[in-house]
Protein backbone atom coordinates (compact mmCIF):
# COMPACT_ATOMS: atom_id res chain seq x y z
CA UNK A 1 0.00 0.00 0.00
CA UNK A 2 0.88 3.69 -0.57
CA UNK A 3 1.25 5.49 2.66
CA UNK A 4 -0.25 8.84 2.82
CA UNK A 5 2.23 11.50 3.24
CA UNK A 6 0.74 14.95 2.64
CA UNK A 7 -2.97 15.48 3.56
CA UNK A 8 -4.08 16.72 -0.33
CA UNK A 9 -3.20 13.77 -2.00
CA UNK A 10 -4.93 10.76 -2.33
CA UNK A 11 -2.41 8.01 -2.35
CA UNK A 12 -3.84 4.61 -4.36
CA UNK A 13 -3.06 0.88 -3.99
CA UNK A 14 -0.97 -0.65 -7.19
CA UNK A 15 -1.05 -4.10 -8.55
CA UNK A 16 1.68 -4.31 -10.98
CA UNK A 17 1.00 -2.93 -14.45
CA UNK A 18 -0.54 -5.63 -16.89
CA UNK A 19 -1.60 -6.90 -19.92
CA UNK A 20 0.25 -7.42 -23.10
CA UNK A 21 2.39 -5.10 -24.53
CA UNK A 22 3.11 -4.37 -27.68
CA UNK A 23 6.37 -3.53 -29.67
CA UNK A 24 7.58 -1.06 -32.96
CA UNK A 25 8.75 -2.99 -35.72
CA UNK A 26 12.66 -4.46 -35.14
CA UNK A 27 14.99 -4.48 -38.49
CA UNK A 28 15.58 -7.69 -39.39
CA UNK A 29 19.18 -7.21 -39.77
CA UNK A 30 19.72 -5.29 -36.88
CA UNK A 31 22.38 -2.58 -38.36
CA UNK A 32 20.21 0.24 -38.02
CA UNK A 33 19.06 0.74 -41.38
CA UNK A 34 16.21 2.81 -40.31
CA UNK A 35 12.49 2.22 -37.98
CA UNK A 36 12.21 1.47 -34.65
CA UNK A 37 13.56 -1.62 -32.48
CA UNK A 38 11.94 -3.22 -30.23
CA UNK A 39 10.75 -1.06 -27.00
CA UNK A 40 11.46 -3.39 -23.59
CA UNK A 41 7.92 -4.66 -21.94
CA UNK A 42 9.09 -3.17 -18.91
CA UNK A 43 8.55 0.03 -20.51
CA UNK A 44 5.78 -0.33 -22.88
CA UNK A 45 3.81 -2.45 -20.26
CA UNK A 46 0.22 -1.49 -20.76
CA UNK A 47 0.36 0.89 -23.83
CA UNK A 48 -0.96 -0.84 -27.11
CA UNK A 49 -0.02 1.86 -29.40
CA UNK A 50 -0.03 5.74 -29.99
CA UNK A 51 -0.54 7.47 -32.98
CA UNK A 52 1.16 11.20 -32.45
CA UNK A 53 2.05 14.07 -34.69
CA UNK A 54 2.88 16.99 -32.00
CA UNK A 55 -1.03 18.40 -32.18
CA UNK A 56 -2.98 14.72 -32.14
CA UNK A 57 -2.45 12.13 -30.07
CA UNK A 58 -4.82 8.50 -30.03
CA UNK A 59 -3.61 5.88 -27.72
CA UNK A 60 -4.24 2.43 -27.15
CA UNK A 61 -4.20 1.15 -23.64
CA UNK A 62 -5.05 -2.49 -22.59
CA UNK A 63 -6.82 -2.96 -19.25
CA UNK A 64 -7.42 -6.68 -17.70
CA UNK A 65 -11.33 -6.37 -18.61
CA UNK A 66 -10.26 -6.99 -22.36
CA UNK A 67 -11.42 -3.49 -23.63
CA UNK A 68 -8.98 -2.01 -26.04
CA UNK A 69 -8.91 0.12 -29.10
CA UNK A 70 -7.06 3.60 -30.34
CA UNK A 71 -8.99 6.29 -28.44
CA UNK A 72 -8.38 10.51 -29.31
CA UNK A 73 -7.43 11.89 -26.74
CA UNK A 74 -8.33 15.52 -25.30
CA UNK A 75 -5.33 18.26 -25.55
CA UNK A 76 -5.01 20.03 -21.95
CA UNK A 77 -2.12 22.53 -21.89
CA UNK A 78 -2.79 22.51 -18.10
CA UNK A 79 -1.28 19.59 -17.29
CA UNK A 80 1.95 20.49 -19.75
CA UNK A 81 5.46 19.53 -17.90
CA UNK A 82 8.20 21.74 -19.06
CA UNK A 83 9.24 20.17 -22.93
CA UNK A 84 6.33 17.76 -22.98
CA UNK A 85 2.30 18.60 -24.74
CA UNK A 86 -0.13 16.97 -22.31
CA UNK A 87 -3.44 14.99 -23.45
CA UNK A 88 -5.91 13.30 -21.13
CA UNK A 89 -9.30 11.29 -21.50
CA UNK A 90 -12.06 10.54 -19.07
CA UNK A 91 -15.24 9.34 -20.54
CA UNK A 92 -17.36 9.34 -17.27
CA UNK A 93 -17.04 10.94 -13.72
CA UNK A 94 -16.37 6.97 -12.39
CA UNK A 95 -13.97 6.06 -15.66
CA UNK A 96 -10.51 6.17 -15.70
CA UNK A 97 -8.42 9.26 -15.40
CA UNK A 98 -5.57 8.74 -18.12
CA UNK A 99 -3.12 11.37 -18.77
CA UNK A 100 0.15 11.41 -21.66
CA UNK A 101 2.68 13.54 -22.31
CA UNK A 102 4.69 13.22 -25.16
CA UNK A 103 7.30 15.35 -27.45
CA UNK A 104 8.86 15.28 -31.03
CA UNK A 105 12.95 16.02 -31.05
CA UNK A 106 13.18 19.49 -32.88
CA UNK A 107 14.49 17.86 -35.83
CA UNK A 108 11.88 15.63 -35.75
CA UNK A 109 13.88 12.26 -35.81
CA UNK A 110 12.81 10.73 -32.42
CA UNK A 111 9.76 11.04 -30.59
CA UNK A 112 8.86 9.66 -27.13
CA UNK A 113 5.42 9.30 -25.41
CA UNK A 114 4.61 8.41 -21.87
CA UNK A 115 0.54 7.97 -20.58
CA UNK A 116 -1.28 6.12 -17.15
CA UNK A 117 -3.99 7.08 -15.15
CA UNK A 118 -4.30 7.37 -11.31
CA UNK A 119 -5.76 4.10 -10.53
CA UNK A 120 -9.32 2.42 -9.79
CA UNK A 121 -9.81 -0.15 -7.14
CA UNK A 122 -5.95 -0.45 -6.40
CA UNK A 123 -5.14 -1.36 -10.13
CA UNK A 124 -3.36 1.28 -12.50
CA UNK A 125 -2.33 1.43 -16.42
CA UNK A 126 0.50 2.70 -17.76
CA UNK A 127 3.58 2.30 -20.16
CA UNK A 128 4.95 4.24 -22.78
CA UNK A 129 6.35 4.17 -26.59
CA UNK A 130 9.07 5.97 -28.29
CA UNK A 131 10.03 5.79 -32.28
CA UNK A 132 12.92 6.86 -34.95
CA UNK A 133 12.39 8.59 -38.21
CA UNK A 134 14.94 7.32 -40.65
CA UNK A 135 18.25 5.22 -40.25
CA UNK A 136 20.92 5.21 -36.99
CA UNK A 137 23.71 7.95 -38.13
CA UNK A 138 26.77 7.34 -35.31
CA UNK A 139 28.73 10.35 -34.63
CA UNK A 140 32.40 9.94 -35.98
CA UNK A 141 33.89 7.20 -34.04
CA UNK A 142 36.58 10.14 -32.76
CA UNK A 143 34.58 12.38 -31.37
CA UNK A 144 34.84 10.75 -27.88
CA UNK A 145 31.47 11.62 -25.43
CA UNK A 146 28.59 13.27 -26.92
CA UNK A 147 26.31 15.04 -24.07
CA UNK A 148 22.65 15.58 -24.29
CA UNK A 149 20.36 17.62 -22.19
CA UNK A 150 16.61 18.50 -21.24
CA UNK A 151 13.83 17.90 -19.58
CA UNK A 152 11.80 15.37 -18.22
CA UNK A 153 8.46 14.25 -17.56
CA UNK A 154 6.39 11.48 -15.80
CA UNK A 155 3.02 10.55 -14.82
CA UNK A 156 2.35 8.20 -11.43
CA UNK A 157 0.42 6.01 -10.00
CA UNK A 158 0.06 8.93 -6.85
CA UNK A 159 -3.14 10.68 -7.00
CA UNK A 160 -3.35 14.05 -7.78
CA UNK A 161 -5.27 16.65 -5.32
CA UNK A 162 -8.90 16.55 -6.26
CA UNK A 163 -8.99 20.20 -4.64
CA UNK A 164 -10.91 22.06 -7.55
CA UNK A 165 -7.49 23.93 -8.74
CA UNK A 166 -6.84 24.65 -12.25
CA UNK A 167 -4.72 21.58 -13.24
CA UNK A 168 -7.77 19.61 -11.15
CA UNK A 169 -8.63 17.78 -14.28
CA UNK A 170 -10.80 14.68 -13.09
CA UNK A 171 -14.98 14.80 -13.65
CA UNK A 172 -16.67 15.57 -10.21
CA UNK A 173 -18.17 12.23 -8.53
CA UNK A 174 -21.74 12.43 -7.51
CA UNK A 175 -22.55 13.06 -4.27
CA UNK A 176 -22.10 9.86 -1.30
CA UNK A 177 -19.74 7.91 -4.22
CA UNK A 178 -17.76 5.12 -2.24
CA UNK A 179 -14.12 6.57 -1.72
CA UNK A 180 -12.49 3.17 -3.50
CA UNK A 181 -14.80 3.73 -6.61
CA UNK A 182 -13.65 7.51 -7.42
CA UNK A 183 -10.96 7.06 -10.32
CA UNK A 184 -7.32 8.95 -9.40
CA UNK A 185 -5.99 11.51 -11.82
CA UNK A 186 -2.24 10.61 -12.04
CA UNK A 187 0.59 13.10 -10.48
CA UNK A 188 2.99 14.06 -12.91
CA UNK A 189 6.85 14.31 -12.61
CA UNK A 190 9.13 17.27 -13.56
CA UNK A 191 12.71 17.25 -13.92
CA UNK A 192 16.03 17.49 -15.17
CA UNK A 193 17.67 15.01 -17.54
CA UNK A 194 21.45 14.74 -18.72
CA UNK A 195 22.76 11.54 -21.03
CA UNK A 196 26.65 10.81 -21.63
CA UNK A 197 26.86 8.76 -25.02
CA UNK A 198 30.15 7.46 -26.32
CA UNK A 199 30.01 6.23 -29.90
CA UNK A 200 33.26 4.62 -29.93
CA UNK A 201 33.16 2.44 -27.22
CA UNK A 202 28.85 2.02 -27.58
CA UNK A 203 27.81 3.15 -23.78
CA UNK A 204 25.70 5.46 -22.49
CA UNK A 205 24.53 6.38 -19.12
CA UNK A 206 22.96 9.60 -17.53
CA UNK A 207 20.89 10.95 -14.47
CA UNK A 208 17.56 12.74 -13.65
CA UNK A 209 17.85 15.49 -11.15
CA UNK A 210 16.05 18.11 -9.83
CA UNK A 211 12.95 15.98 -9.68
CA UNK A 212 9.67 17.06 -8.77
CA UNK A 213 5.99 15.70 -8.02
CA UNK A 214 3.92 18.78 -9.71
CA UNK A 215 1.15 18.51 -8.03
CA UNK A 216 2.04 18.56 -5.03
CA UNK A 217 5.31 20.39 -4.77
CA UNK A 218 7.36 17.83 -3.53
CA UNK A 219 11.01 17.24 -4.12
CA UNK A 220 11.98 14.00 -5.19
CA UNK A 221 15.70 12.43 -5.39
CA UNK A 222 17.75 11.46 -8.14
CA UNK A 223 17.66 9.42 -10.37
CA UNK A 224 21.54 7.07 -11.98
CA UNK A 225 20.61 6.16 -15.40
CA UNK A 226 23.39 3.11 -15.07
CA UNK A 227 25.90 2.61 -17.80
CA UNK A 228 24.44 0.23 -20.03
CA UNK A 229 25.82 -0.67 -24.16
CA UNK A 230 24.03 0.97 -27.25
CA UNK A 231 23.13 -1.20 -29.85
CA UNK A 232 24.26 -1.58 -33.61
CA UNK A 233 20.92 0.05 -34.44
CA UNK A 234 21.13 2.93 -32.32
CA UNK A 235 19.32 1.43 -29.16
CA UNK A 236 20.09 1.02 -25.72
CA UNK A 237 18.33 -0.38 -22.53
CA UNK A 238 19.57 -0.29 -18.73
CA UNK A 239 18.75 -0.13 -14.77
CA UNK A 240 18.00 2.82 -12.42
CA UNK A 241 19.32 3.68 -9.47
CA UNK A 242 18.94 5.75 -6.84
CA UNK A 243 22.82 7.38 -5.53
CA UNK A 244 23.31 4.46 -2.99
CA UNK A 245 23.57 1.97 -5.83
CA UNK A 246 19.58 0.56 -4.80
CA UNK A 247 18.35 -0.45 -8.06
CA UNK A 248 14.57 0.94 -8.67
CA UNK A 249 13.86 0.46 -12.35
CA UNK A 250 14.81 0.55 -15.86
CA UNK A 251 14.89 2.77 -18.93
CA UNK A 252 15.74 2.48 -22.61
CA UNK A 253 15.87 4.61 -25.38
CA UNK A 254 16.95 5.15 -29.43
CA UNK A 255 19.10 8.28 -30.68
CA UNK A 256 17.90 9.79 -34.48
CA UNK A 257 18.67 12.19 -36.58
CA UNK A 258 22.61 13.20 -38.39
CA UNK A 259 25.11 12.71 -36.27
CA UNK A 260 22.96 11.10 -33.62
CA UNK A 261 21.40 14.60 -32.51
CA UNK A 262 18.36 13.58 -30.74
CA UNK A 263 17.44 10.84 -28.14
CA UNK A 264 14.23 10.19 -27.12
CA UNK A 265 13.35 7.26 -24.55
CA UNK A 266 11.70 6.10 -21.47
CA UNK A 267 11.82 5.62 -17.98
CA UNK A 268 9.87 3.10 -15.49
CA UNK A 269 10.96 3.34 -11.87
CA UNK A 270 9.10 0.95 -9.23
CA UNK A 271 10.17 2.82 -6.53
CA UNK A 272 10.99 6.99 -6.45
CA UNK A 273 10.18 8.30 -2.97
CA UNK A 274 11.51 6.17 0.30
CA UNK A 275 8.46 7.79 2.00
CA UNK A 276 5.97 5.51 -0.11
CA UNK A 277 5.46 2.14 -0.51
CA UNK A 278 4.01 0.96 -4.43
CA UNK A 279 4.73 3.81 -5.99
CA UNK A 280 5.20 3.47 -9.41
CA UNK A 281 6.48 6.26 -12.33
CA UNK A 282 6.55 6.04 -16.40
CA UNK A 283 8.82 8.72 -17.39
CA UNK A 284 9.46 10.04 -20.78
CA UNK A 285 12.68 11.99 -22.46
CA UNK A 286 13.49 13.95 -25.40
CA UNK A 287 17.11 15.58 -25.94
CA UNK A 288 18.94 17.20 -28.28
CA UNK A 289 23.10 17.02 -28.13
CA UNK A 290 24.88 20.04 -26.84
CA UNK A 291 26.60 22.09 -29.09
CA UNK A 292 24.77 24.56 -31.47
CA UNK A 293 20.99 23.08 -31.20
CA UNK A 294 21.36 23.07 -28.14
CA UNK A 295 22.62 25.82 -25.47
CA UNK A 296 21.04 24.94 -22.14
CA UNK A 297 23.86 26.25 -19.47
CA UNK A 298 24.90 22.76 -18.31
CA UNK A 299 26.29 22.29 -21.61
CA UNK A 300 28.56 24.92 -21.55
CA UNK A 301 30.41 22.87 -18.79
CA UNK A 302 31.31 19.97 -20.95
CA UNK A 303 33.87 19.82 -23.88
CA UNK A 304 32.25 19.97 -27.26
Amino acid sequence: MIRRVWPLAALLAVAACSGAAIVTPKDDDDDGGGGTSTIPTTLSADLQSVTFDGSKMMVNIKEDSGASGAVTYTRDDRLDVPGYVAYRTQERPLDRVYVALGAISTDGSVQAVTVGDGGVSNIYYAGGTYSRTGAFDAPASDKGTVHYAGTYAAVTNVDAPRDGGSDDVAQPVPPGTSDSDIPGQPSRVSGNIFLDANFSDNNVRGSISNRELVDTHRALADVILVDTTIARDGTFAGNTQYRDLTTIGTYGGIFGGTDANSVAGLVHLTEFDPDLDGEQEHGVFVLTQCGPNNTLPICDNVAP
